[in-house]
């Protein structure tokens, strides 16, 4: 399939737009966060949200070209469903790519939102004058006063699981690309079916949000099970890696 301009339009529409939400996202955590964190921090506490924005990504480059008839008029000149999803999936993938990649450099980000029990553990100590938790960055003088200083990092990426970044990481990039693939299915196939289409067509996307809301649910038990110890960390990406395989059964068959 060659690379045409509206394939390049449709790309830049879903990076644009899930970047878009992603940046609404950050705005948003770090207006109702407990305030004096940098933005490292309300970074990685977004990065959960990227695959969820990479979806919205592809549904905002696609959306507009059904209403318009461009999916019906690409369909009629020989592309298939997932021919014409294939842009938009592109684009809104992309944004969560980056937002693994910047998991996986630590000094941009870290896995903390993923482990929420394992790290900034309560590590309150008497150096002799003061209390001081240097993993939450407090400090308490000795008249009460309370005082904020900075984190110690080494501390807070100590307390994650073994290869925690690394399974975080994964399962962003893999629901990242799961999620646009099976929202561009379901917006690229076109209207009018026949009656036995639709209802095939139902029943597929109807075991799409099925596998895609057991996938998140697994996804956050297994990660808060690696937390306490309970499951290797690399566990947590399975349930998207298992998403993404459906994902591609489909977009395969649809193609």
């Amino acid at each position: 399939m060659a690379l045409t301009r509206w394939d390049a339009r449709v790309v830049a529409r879903g990076f644009g737009v899930g970047t878009l939400v992603f940046a609404l996202m950050l705005l948003v955590t770090a207006a109702t966060d407990e305030g004096g964190l940098g933005w490292a921090e309300r970074l990685s506490r977004t990065l959960p949200l990227a695959p969820a924005c990479a979806a919205v990504g592809a549904w905002g480059a696609l959306a507009p070209a059904r209403a318009r008839g461009e999916i019906l008029a690409l369909q009629a000149v020989g592309r298939s469903p997932a021919q014409v999803a294939a842009a938009a999936v592109a684009g809104g993938a992309l944004v969560a790519c980056l937002a693994a990649l910047a998991l996986l450099s630590a000094p941009l980000a870290d896995g903390a939102a993923f482990f929420p029990r394992a790290v900034r553990p309560s590590a309150w100590a008497w150096s002799g004058a003061v209390f001081v938790d240097h993993a939450r960055g407090l400090r308490v003088e000795a008249d009460g006063t309370p005082v904020r200083m900075a984190p110690d990092a080494t501390t807070a990426l100590a307390a994650l699981p073994v290869h925690g970044v690394l399974a975080a990481a994964l399962a962003i990039a893999s629901a990242g690309l799961a999620l646009p693939l099976l929202v561009g299915l379901a917006l690229a196939r076109p209207g009018g079916h026949a009656a036995g289409r639709a209802t095939s067509d139902g029943r597929a996307d109807a075991a799409a949000v099925v596998a895609s809301a057991a996938a998140v649910v697994a996804t956050i038990v297994l990660f808060q099970a690696a937390a306490v110890g309970r499951v290797p960390a690399l566990a947590g990406g399975v349930p998207c890696l298992a998403l993404l395989a459906f994902a591609i059964r489909r977009y395969r068959a649809d193609a």
